[in-house]
């Protein structure tokens, strides 16, 4: 009995730790540390667009200091570590880490890496949209494109998205003054329509752009692996986990903003 009973606490122990080890090569596969990367220098650019339009660049080395400290790696990594951790099975861990692994997976990670490095740059970008506005919607690249969009609802997840950032800042923000929350969410809201243009072009605009190299054939295998339980459970992670994790780092923007003023003030 004592003998299958250590036996049973060892199988208890060990099933977790492969578990730990598969997400940890789930997100190796996703190139999660070069995502970081590219999160911390926008991170960096709208800490500076934050301090021009909200501090009137009075916030100096010290708040740009602080941003940086809140676009923590670590931070960043474990949060959308935990996320995949919590919600996906080891089947699903499984066949993600078959796809992403593959000669495929890496090179659609690595095209949507590069191009999301690329719109930092201001001239691409505006590149970038011009394509998406007066580009052939007749194409079949267009035609693909928006079907992997749709299949994985990144419009409407990214609004979502958006909204709660913003809203979180703007807690951040008002901290303590006794802000009227559910008048703040409703204000956002009545954006609503707008953010959804700007969602829309930033995305086709962006995955026109990553996807151009691939083949016909390369975005069918994609958008079929985006229709399985796998896809759509790597998709839900990937959006809870930044959800989460944009929550935190835009309110203790609105924090660290909020200080700034009050320090201006006194």
């Amino acid at each position: 009995m004592r003998w299958l009973a250590g036996l049973l606490a060892l199988c208890l122990w060990v099933l977790p730790v492969q578990a730990e080890e598969k997400v940890d090569r789930l997100l190796r596969a996703l190139q999660l540390d070069q995502v970081i990367d590219i999160l911390q220098d926008e991170g960096t650019t709208l800490g500076a667009d934050v301090q021009e339009v909200f501090l009137e660049n009075k916030g100096g080395p010290v708040f740009l200091a602080e941003v940086e400290r809140i676009y923590d790696a670590e931070f960043m990594h474990d949060q959308i570590r935990d996320v995949f951790q919590d919600t996906l099975t080891e089947t699903q861990l499984d066949r993600a880490i078959l796809f992403f692994e593959s000669d495929l997976g890496q090179t659609i990670t690595s095209l949507e890496i590069s191009a999301r490095a690329a719109l930092a740059d201001e001239t691409i970008e505006e590149m970038a949209e011009d394509a998406y506005k007066n580009g052939d919607r007749s194409s079949e690249t267009y035609r693909l494109v928006d079907e992997y969009i749709q299949i994985n609802n990144l419009v409407d997840e990214n609004v979502k998205n958006s909204i709660s950032a913003d809203f979180h800042f703007f807690r951040g923000m008002s901290q303590g003054i006794g802000a009227d929350e559910e008048e703040l969410l409703a204000q956002l809201l009545d954006q609503k329509d707008r953010i959804t243009e700007d969602t829309e072009t930033w995305l086709y605009s962006f995955f026109l752009l990553a996807y151009r190299p691939l083949e016909d054939a390369e975005m069918r295998e994609n958008i079929a692996f985006s229709r399985t339980e796998t896809g759509k459970a790597i998709n839900h992670a990937l959006f809870e986990s930044f959800d989460r994790m944009f929550d935190v780092i835009y309110f203790q923007l609105g924090q660290a903003v909020a200080g700034v003023l009050k320090s201006s003030e006194l």
